[in-house]
């Protein structure tokens, strides 16, 4: 957001300060101004307008070297919540959290058997109710629902195609604001991955010099595998979107040329129909005896020596590394985060996929596992959620 008004430093001030009091607390005024940069009566005021919100409360005084000690400063995360779900291609899974994004107070999913819209709207409307009847009454109730969708999203927020349920141009966003009047967050699970590994980058301070414990990285991607593949891409501190929101559909980008079968999304060879989950199982399915249902079950056979299952993996983490170089050599990122059940399994495996990158220009790249495996992309959608709600006015209803 370009800041050219009044209202607008205002309303980035107040964001700055619950976000430091909502990763920091118990945090100090003085801590605040440390952190953020801004002067002790715009902290002041700014304080007093979350405590007057109901959102922040005082708690016990802190430690001093001299003089008096601090009053310290904690969210009150209980007087709202968000709801979260990530739509995948074979299921969907949904949490509702407080006001931190990180508490998960209640879980529910369903496996999407019937494909149509209408039929998956309605089980995720039942499983949004089952989640909003275990709640008790809190202030602001239901501030908003989060949504990681494993297919295109536009930038207006309509869901233009995912391939595997033949999805296309879905308005799910105005049906679920009609009825559960709040607000809604949507977006493409690569990009929410990389929105949470950017937060726990940027919230790790050390309170001693206001400083972070670690340069956080101005250029980074979050490589999501599920039962698709996509990616979130940050540049300089910031998402990269493209001009039609698109930018991180490299699931079907194609690395093989010469591949017979379709994709669902009408090309041949993508990424997708090698490294993804469903791809992984399938071409386990083709050569097992007994068929396998989950990759859990594949990560078992793997770790049991299976011969066949061992072949499989082999032949995906080759796949995985020429995936990888495309990637680099398109966005040429500082480091990437990967997220997926199968390496986070098996960890000992990453070097190999390192040893088959072939990167002859830059010979080395950071590729790390995400600490949030397969949780990323649903944890962002909570959490962008959550930063929607608070960069409003306190005290203020949301806005549908």
């Amino acid at each position: 957001m370009k800041i050219t008004q009044t209202k607008d430093i205002r309303t980035a001030n107040r964001w700055e300060i619950i976000k430091q009091i909502l990763h920091h607390y118990p945090i100090s005024r003085v801590d605040i101004c440390n952190l953020t940069g801004l002067n002790k009566a715009t902290v002041s005021t700014i304080v007093k307008e979350w405590i007057d919100a109901g959102l922040v409360k005082e708690t016990e005084r802190g430690t001093s070297v001299s003089g008096r000690r601090p009053i310290l400063l904690e969210p009150l995360l209980d007087a709202g919540y968000v709801v979260a779900l990530d739509i995948d291609i074979t299921n969907v899974r949904a949490i509702l959290t407080d006001l931190s994004g990180e508490n998960i107070l209640s879980r529910n999913q369903f496996c999407i058997k019937d494909t149509a819209f209408p039929a998956v709207y309605q089980q995720i409307c039942r499983c949004i109710d089952a989640l909003l009847k275990e709640q008790p009454p809190a202030r602001y109730g239901l501030v908003g629902v989060g949504i990681s969708v494993h297919g295109i999203v536009d930038l207006s927020g309509l869901i233009r195609f995912v391939p595997s349920l033949g999805w296309r141009n879905i308005d799910i966003c105005t049906l679920l604001k009609e009825r559960y009047r709040v607000p809604i967050c949507i977006d493409n699970d690569g990009n929410l991955a990389a929105i949470a590994q950017q937060n726990i980058e940027m919230n790790t301070y050390d309170l001693n010099d206001g400083q972070p414990a670690k340069a956080p990285y101005q250029s980074l991607a979050v490589v999501n595998i599920s039962d698709s593949i996509s990616a979130g891409l940050i540049t300089n501190g910031e998402l990269l979107r493209g001009y039609h929101g698109f930018a991180n559909a490299i699931g079907h980008h194609t690395i093989n040329f010469d591949e017979p079968v379709q994709c669902h999304c009408g090309k041949y060879g993508c990424w997708e129909q090698y490294c993804s989950d469903s791809a992984v199982i399938a071409q386990a399915n083709r050569l097992l005896k007994q068929p396998i249902r989950s990759i859990q079950e594949f990560v078992g056979l793997v770790q049991h020596q299976n011969p066949v299952a061992k072949q499989v993996l082999d032949r995906f983490l080759t796949n995985l590394a020429v995936g990888l170089t495309n990637v680099i050599f398109i966005f040429d990122c500082e480091v990437i985060a990967l997220s997926s059940e199968l390496l986070s399994s098996l960890p000992y495996y990453l070097p190999e996929v390192l040893r088959r990158m072939i990167l002859p220009i830059t010979h080395s790249e950071e590729v790390i596992l995400s600490r949030f495996g397969k949780s990323g992309a649903i944890l962002g959608a909570a959490g962008q959620t959550i930063e929607r709600f608070f960069q409003k006015n306190p005290g203020e209803p949301a806005a549908v």
